[in-house]
C-alpha cells in the first residue's frame, strides 16, 4: 500500500511543509526601535533607583559605623553619593540645615533627605519625599525660634535670652532602695 516507492511518486508540494511568510523590513525595524526605546527606559529607571539606594545603603553602614554617636561627617557624603543628583538646600531651620537629593527616573522621583547640624555632622535622614520631621526628628524653624526668643524676652522683662547660653539638663531618675 504505502511503500517508501509510493511517497517518491508524491508531488513535492505536498511532501514539504508551508514555508513561512517572510516579515518585512519596516516592521522588523519597528520592532527592534520598541525593543530598544524600552530597553532604554528600564535602563534609566534602574539606574535612578539603584543610585539612590545604595547611597542610603552607604549612610546606614556610615550611621552604624559612628556607634552610639549616630553621626558622620556632611564631607564624606560626597564619597558616599552615587549617580547625579539634583541638590535642594532648606537653610530656613534655626540649628539644623535640610539636605534634599533627587534621582529623576522617568516614572518616578527617588529622594534622600539629611539633616546636617551647624557642626557639619549629619544626625539624621530618611528616603522620604518631604514631610515636617526627617528621620523622626522634626526641625524647627528660624521664625518660630525668634518668636520664642521674643517670648522669652518679654517673660523676662525685656533681657534678651543668649541661644548658646541655653542648656538641656536632664534630671537621673530617682533611685529607690529597697529596705
Amino acid at each position: 500500500m504505502n511503500s517508501p516507492s509510493d511517497a517518491a511518486d508524491t508531488p513535492e508540494s505536498e511532501a514539504a511543509p508551508k514555508a513561512k511568510k517572510q516579515i518585512s523590513a519596516k516592521r522588523r525595524l519597528i520592532s527592534w526601535a520598541f525593543i530598544g526605546v524600552l530597553l532604554v527606559v528600564v535602563l534609566i529607571e534602574w539606574r535612578a533607583k539603584s543610585s539612590q539606594a545604595g547611597t542610603f545603603k552607604n549612610m546606614q553602614s556610615a550611621m552604624d559605623k559612628a556607634g552610639d554617636v549616630g553621626e558622620f561627617p556632611f564631607a564624606e557624603l560626597e564619597s558616599i553619593k552615587q549617580g547625579s543628583p539634583s541638590e535642594e538646600i532648606d537653610e530656613s531651620g534655626a540649628l539644623l540645615r535640610l539636605h534634599h537629593y533627587r534621582w529623576n527616573g522617568l516614572f518616578k522621583v527617588y529622594h534622600l533627605r539629611l539633616l546636617v547640624d551647624k557642626d557639619e555632622k549629619v544626625i539624621a535622614f530618611d528616603g522620604l519625599a518631604g514631610g515636617e520631621p526627617v528621620g523622626g526628628i522634626p526641625r524647627i524653624s528660624k521664625e518660630r525660634m525668634e518668636n520664642f526668643l521674643k517670648k522669652e524676652k518679654a517673660a523676662n522683662g525685656g533681657t534678651p535670652v543668649e541661644t548658646e547660653s541655653v542648656e538641656v539638663v536632664e534630671e537621673a531618675p530617682a533611685e529607690t532602695k529597697k529596705q
